[in-house]
Protein backbone atom coordinates (compact mmCIF):
# COMPACT_ATOMS: atom_id res chain seq x y z
CA UNK A 1 0.00 0.00 0.00
CA UNK A 2 2.84 2.32 0.90
CA UNK A 3 4.42 1.72 -2.52
CA UNK A 4 1.13 2.53 -4.28
CA UNK A 5 0.69 5.75 -2.26
CA UNK A 6 4.27 6.76 -2.98
CA UNK A 7 3.74 6.10 -6.70
CA UNK A 8 0.60 8.29 -6.75
CA UNK A 9 2.48 11.15 -5.07
CA UNK A 10 5.35 10.80 -7.52
CA UNK A 11 3.02 10.90 -10.54
CA UNK A 12 1.26 14.00 -9.13
CA UNK A 13 4.59 15.79 -8.70
CA UNK A 14 5.65 14.94 -12.27
CA UNK A 15 2.32 16.22 -13.71
CA UNK A 16 2.57 19.41 -11.65
CA UNK A 17 6.11 20.06 -12.88
CA UNK A 18 5.08 19.56 -16.50
CA UNK A 19 2.23 22.08 -16.13
CA UNK A 20 4.64 24.65 -14.68
CA UNK A 21 7.04 24.09 -17.58
CA UNK A 22 4.21 24.60 -20.11
CA UNK A 23 3.12 27.81 -18.39
CA UNK A 24 6.69 29.09 -18.37
CA UNK A 25 6.92 28.56 -22.13
CA UNK A 26 3.79 30.63 -22.83
CA UNK A 27 4.43 34.28 -23.83
CA UNK A 28 3.85 36.80 -21.07
CA UNK A 29 0.80 38.93 -21.75
CA UNK A 30 1.16 42.65 -21.29
CA UNK A 31 -1.25 43.50 -18.50
CA UNK A 32 -0.46 47.20 -18.50
CA UNK A 33 -3.53 49.17 -19.59
CA UNK A 34 -2.90 51.50 -22.48
CA UNK A 35 -4.55 54.88 -22.65
CA UNK A 36 -6.76 55.12 -25.71
CA UNK A 37 -6.06 58.17 -27.78
CA UNK A 38 -8.85 60.41 -28.97
CA UNK A 39 -9.57 59.80 -32.64
CA UNK A 40 -7.94 62.40 -34.86
CA UNK A 41 -10.31 65.03 -36.21
CA UNK A 42 -10.73 64.97 -39.98
CA UNK A 43 -10.76 68.75 -40.35
CA UNK A 44 -10.96 68.62 -44.15
CA UNK A 45 -14.28 66.78 -43.84
CA UNK A 46 -15.71 69.92 -42.28
CA UNK A 47 -14.08 72.32 -44.73
CA UNK A 48 -11.34 73.34 -42.30
CA UNK A 49 -7.67 73.76 -43.14
CA UNK A 50 -5.79 71.57 -40.69
CA UNK A 51 -2.87 73.88 -39.95
CA UNK A 52 -3.36 75.58 -36.57
CA UNK A 53 -7.01 74.53 -36.06
CA UNK A 54 -9.08 76.38 -33.45
CA UNK A 55 -9.51 74.84 -30.00
CA UNK A 56 -12.19 77.10 -28.55
CA UNK A 57 -12.48 78.14 -24.92
CA UNK A 58 -13.27 75.75 -22.09
CA UNK A 59 -15.51 75.84 -19.07
CA UNK A 60 -13.75 77.81 -16.35
CA UNK A 61 -11.96 80.16 -18.77
CA UNK A 62 -12.56 83.87 -18.51
CA UNK A 63 -14.48 85.44 -21.37
CA UNK A 64 -12.16 87.51 -23.58
CA UNK A 65 -12.36 91.30 -23.58
CA UNK A 66 -14.17 92.09 -26.83
CA UNK A 67 -16.40 94.85 -28.12
CA UNK A 68 -19.59 94.26 -30.08
CA UNK A 69 -20.92 96.50 -32.82
CA UNK A 70 -24.56 97.03 -31.84
CA UNK A 71 -26.54 99.41 -34.04
CA UNK A 72 -23.34 101.24 -34.94
CA UNK A 73 -22.21 101.59 -31.32
CA UNK A 74 -19.25 99.81 -29.72
CA UNK A 75 -20.36 97.93 -26.60
CA UNK A 76 -18.02 95.91 -24.40
CA UNK A 77 -19.16 92.35 -23.78
CA UNK A 78 -18.22 92.87 -20.13
CA UNK A 79 -20.78 95.67 -19.88
CA UNK A 80 -23.45 93.17 -20.86
CA UNK A 81 -22.55 90.17 -18.73
CA UNK A 82 -21.95 92.28 -15.60
CA UNK A 83 -25.71 92.83 -15.52
CA UNK A 84 -26.93 89.42 -16.67
CA UNK A 85 -25.54 86.07 -17.82
CA UNK A 86 -24.93 85.78 -21.55
CA UNK A 87 -25.57 82.92 -23.96
CA UNK A 88 -23.22 83.63 -26.86
CA UNK A 89 -23.05 81.41 -29.91
CA UNK A 90 -21.48 81.53 -33.36
CA UNK A 91 -22.98 80.74 -36.74
CA UNK A 92 -21.53 80.66 -40.25
CA UNK A 93 -23.97 82.47 -42.53
CA UNK A 94 -27.44 82.68 -44.04
CA UNK A 95 -26.40 80.12 -46.67
CA UNK A 96 -25.81 77.36 -44.09
CA UNK A 97 -28.91 75.16 -43.61
CA UNK A 98 -27.63 73.82 -40.28
CA UNK A 99 -27.17 77.36 -39.00
CA UNK A 100 -30.67 78.34 -40.11
CA UNK A 101 -32.17 75.33 -38.36
CA UNK A 102 -30.24 76.14 -35.18
CA UNK A 103 -31.19 79.82 -35.22
CA UNK A 104 -34.83 78.94 -35.87
CA UNK A 105 -34.81 76.83 -32.70
CA UNK A 106 -33.32 79.76 -30.77
CA UNK A 107 -36.00 82.05 -32.23
CA UNK A 108 -38.75 79.66 -31.12
CA UNK A 109 -37.45 79.56 -27.55
CA UNK A 110 -35.81 82.97 -27.18
CA UNK A 111 -38.49 84.17 -24.74
CA UNK A 112 -37.98 81.05 -22.64
CA UNK A 113 -34.26 81.84 -22.40
CA UNK A 114 -34.82 85.54 -21.73
CA UNK A 115 -37.31 84.64 -18.98
CA UNK A 116 -34.38 83.02 -17.19
CA UNK A 117 -32.68 86.43 -17.13
CA UNK A 118 -30.04 85.78 -19.79
CA UNK A 119 -28.96 87.83 -22.81
CA UNK A 120 -28.91 85.89 -26.07
CA UNK A 121 -26.23 86.95 -28.57
CA UNK A 122 -25.33 85.38 -31.92
CA UNK A 123 -22.03 86.26 -33.60
CA UNK A 124 -21.32 85.75 -37.30
CA UNK A 125 -18.61 86.75 -39.79
CA UNK A 126 -21.20 87.69 -42.41
CA UNK A 127 -22.03 91.30 -43.27
CA UNK A 128 -25.15 93.14 -42.14
CA UNK A 129 -26.74 92.22 -45.47
CA UNK A 130 -26.15 88.57 -44.65
CA UNK A 131 -27.52 89.07 -41.14
CA UNK A 132 -30.71 90.55 -42.62
CA UNK A 133 -31.11 87.42 -44.77
CA UNK A 134 -30.54 85.21 -41.75
CA UNK A 135 -33.23 87.03 -39.77
CA UNK A 136 -35.63 86.71 -42.67
CA UNK A 137 -34.96 82.98 -43.04
CA UNK A 138 -35.06 82.09 -39.33
CA UNK A 139 -37.27 84.65 -37.63
CA UNK A 140 -34.41 85.43 -35.25
CA UNK A 141 -35.62 88.19 -32.93
CA UNK A 142 -32.54 88.47 -30.75
CA UNK A 143 -29.20 90.27 -31.05
CA UNK A 144 -27.00 89.17 -33.97
CA UNK A 145 -23.55 90.77 -34.14
CA UNK A 146 -21.70 91.06 -37.46
CA UNK A 147 -18.00 90.38 -36.86
CA UNK A 148 -16.55 91.00 -40.32
CA UNK A 149 -13.06 91.76 -38.99
CA UNK A 150 -13.05 88.44 -37.13
CA UNK A 151 -11.90 89.95 -33.83
CA UNK A 152 -14.55 88.19 -31.74
CA UNK A 153 -14.06 84.89 -33.57
CA UNK A 154 -10.31 85.05 -32.92
CA UNK A 155 -10.74 86.05 -29.27
CA UNK A 156 -12.89 82.98 -28.63
CA UNK A 157 -10.54 80.85 -30.78
CA UNK A 158 -13.28 79.53 -33.08
CA UNK A 159 -12.04 80.92 -36.43
CA UNK A 160 -10.51 78.87 -39.21
CA UNK A 161 -9.57 79.19 -42.86
CA UNK A 162 -11.83 77.32 -45.27
CA UNK A 163 -10.44 74.72 -47.67
CA UNK A 164 -10.56 75.39 -51.40
CA UNK A 165 -12.70 72.30 -51.87
CA UNK A 166 -15.35 73.53 -49.44
CA UNK A 167 -15.30 77.02 -50.97
CA UNK A 168 -16.05 75.46 -54.36
CA UNK A 169 -18.75 73.23 -52.88
CA UNK A 170 -20.61 76.18 -51.34
CA UNK A 171 -20.15 78.17 -54.55
CA UNK A 172 -21.53 75.41 -56.75
CA UNK A 173 -24.35 74.10 -54.56
CA UNK A 174 -25.48 77.23 -52.74
CA UNK A 175 -24.34 79.90 -55.21
CA UNK A 176 -22.59 81.83 -52.45
CA UNK A 177 -19.04 83.14 -52.09
CA UNK A 178 -18.08 82.74 -48.44
CA UNK A 179 -15.46 85.50 -48.66
CA UNK A 180 -17.82 87.98 -50.35
CA UNK A 181 -20.63 87.22 -47.90
CA UNK A 182 -18.18 88.09 -45.13
CA UNK A 183 -17.02 91.26 -46.88
CA UNK A 184 -13.52 89.81 -47.08
CA UNK A 185 -10.95 88.60 -49.57
CA UNK A 186 -10.33 85.47 -47.48
CA UNK A 187 -12.84 82.73 -46.67
CA UNK A 188 -12.92 82.25 -42.91
CA UNK A 189 -15.65 80.74 -40.75
CA UNK A 190 -16.28 79.97 -37.09
CA UNK A 191 -16.81 76.62 -35.45
CA UNK A 192 -20.48 76.99 -34.36
CA UNK A 193 -19.60 77.01 -30.66
CA UNK A 194 -21.86 78.03 -27.79
CA UNK A 195 -20.78 79.59 -24.48
CA UNK A 196 -22.62 80.61 -21.34
CA UNK A 197 -20.90 83.45 -19.48
CA UNK A 198 -21.87 84.30 -15.90
CA UNK A 199 -21.95 87.77 -14.33
CA UNK A 200 -18.31 87.42 -13.22
CA UNK A 201 -17.21 86.82 -16.80
CA UNK A 202 -16.49 83.12 -16.32
CA UNK A 203 -17.48 80.60 -18.97
CA UNK A 204 -19.73 78.13 -17.13
CA UNK A 205 -20.71 76.11 -20.21
CA UNK A 206 -18.87 75.39 -23.43
CA UNK A 207 -20.00 73.46 -26.50
CA UNK A 208 -17.29 73.29 -29.16
CA UNK A 209 -17.28 70.73 -31.97
CA UNK A 210 -15.58 71.11 -35.37
CA UNK A 211 -18.49 69.18 -36.89
CA UNK A 212 -20.84 72.00 -37.94
CA UNK A 213 -23.79 69.59 -37.73
CA UNK A 214 -23.20 69.16 -34.00
CA UNK A 215 -24.72 72.07 -32.06
CA UNK A 216 -25.69 72.84 -28.48
CA UNK A 217 -29.36 72.09 -27.84
CA UNK A 218 -31.62 74.64 -26.20
CA UNK A 219 -32.48 72.13 -23.47
CA UNK A 220 -28.79 71.62 -22.68
CA UNK A 221 -28.26 75.37 -22.52
CA UNK A 222 -31.24 75.82 -20.18
CA UNK A 223 -29.91 73.05 -17.94
CA UNK A 224 -26.55 74.82 -17.55
CA UNK A 225 -27.68 78.39 -16.93
CA UNK A 226 -26.27 79.99 -13.76
CA UNK A 227 -28.63 79.67 -10.81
Amino acid sequence: MKKIALLIVLVSVIISCKKKEELAKQPVKNTVETTQKEPAVDYAKFGMKSEDPPKGLAKGNKAPEVTLNIDGKKVALADIYKNQPVVLFFYRGFWCPYCNKHLSKFAERAKELEAKGVKLIAVTPETQEGVAKTKEKTGANFLIVSDTDGSILKAFDVDYKVTDGYISKVNEKLKVSIAENNGSSVAELPVPATYIIDKEGTIVYSHFNPDYKNRASIDDILAHLPK
